[in-house]
């Protein structure tokens, strides 16, 4: 049965707009992130996938039975709000912390790491450079002496 267009919208059909919406933003922040990296591909693809999983979220109760699914939610819903929320709340948000402080420091030494390696290839270029010259003095010394 469809629903009417004088029907006012149900709970579900919110939620699942609420979810489609956060599925939404959510691709648009990767698709930015993807955007916004350079650089070195396997690094920077590990990078993209440290910050996905950056953050730990809470367990969001399903069920795939057809006819007490929406009971067993709520019941899974029930338990977690007044049993376990209180205990899983300060872990996830501990976990979040840290994760960010890693992700954080990672992508420093990546920085690090780059900045190094092209201070070494100047350095490189520049010690050829430098033996070239130093070749050619000692040719031409010889040549003339």
């Amino acid at each position: 049965m469809a629903d009417s267009p004088t029907q006012p919208p149900s709970t579900d059909d919110i939620r699942v707009a609420e979810i489609l919406q956060q599925v939404r933003s959510g691709v648009r922040q990767r698709r930015a992130e993807i955007s916004t990296l350079a650089g070195s591909g396997a690094t920077r693809s590990g990078l993209l996938e440290l910050k996905t999983q950056e953050y730990v979220r809470e367990p969001v109760p399903l069920s795939h039975r057809p006819r007490l699914g929406r009971l067993i939610v709520l019941a899974r819903k029930a338990f977690f709000k007044l049993f376990l929320k209180w205990f899983f709340r300060p872990v996830i948000e501990q976990q979040n912390a840290y994760n960010q402080a890693a992700s954080r420091l990672i992508e420093e030494l990546v920085e690090v790491q780059e900045r190094t390696a092209r201070e070494l290839r100047q350095v490189s270029a520049r010690l050829e450079a430098l033996e070239q010259r130093v070749g050619k003095d000692e040719g031409s010394d010889e040549g003339g002496a």
